[in-house]
């Protein structure tokens, strides 16, 4: 588990979509680090919440180019964005109730995701939206 830094290795080379990932990506290190620092229940919970809701919004505008493009495996790769919001929502749900359910295991859970994510599904759909135009 550690802090997700920015690479080449995740730029899909849409200007909007990277711009977004990158902001996913502080999010995502602002967690771990509210989190690694001890700074409190709050701040850790806000910092979820600013992450789960900042997903949720990039998911929707990636969804939006996905349809005006036609993207063909939109359906698939929506599914996948859907299966996360759940596990962040839930996620969200449980730290309320239990702060120990925000473990280390959970956050490289969050990380493998979100890199891979980006590596594999966004750049196919990168790669589809270049060839389109």
């Amino acid at each position: 588990m550690g802090l997700i830094t920015w690479t080449e290795a995740l730029e899909t080379n849409q200007p909007e979509i990277d711009e977004q990932h990158k902001n996913l990506i502080d999010a995502f290190n602002s967690l771990h680090e509210a989190m690694a620092r001890g700074r409190g229940r709050e701040q850790v919970s806000k910092t979820l919440l600013f992450l789960t809701n900042y997903t949720v919004q990039h998911f929707r505008q990636e969804e939006a180019i996905m349809d005006q493009a036609g993207y063909p495996d939109a359906p698939r790769h929506k599914l996948m964005h859907h299966g996360l919001v759940v596990r962040l929502s839930a996620l969200m749900k449980d730290y309320v109730v239990a702060p120990a359910t925000l473990t280390g295991s959970t956050l490289d859970f969050l990380e493998g995701w979100l890199v891979e994510h980006i590596q594999a599904e966004d750049f196919r759909l990168a790669t589809y939206l270049r060839e389109r135009g």
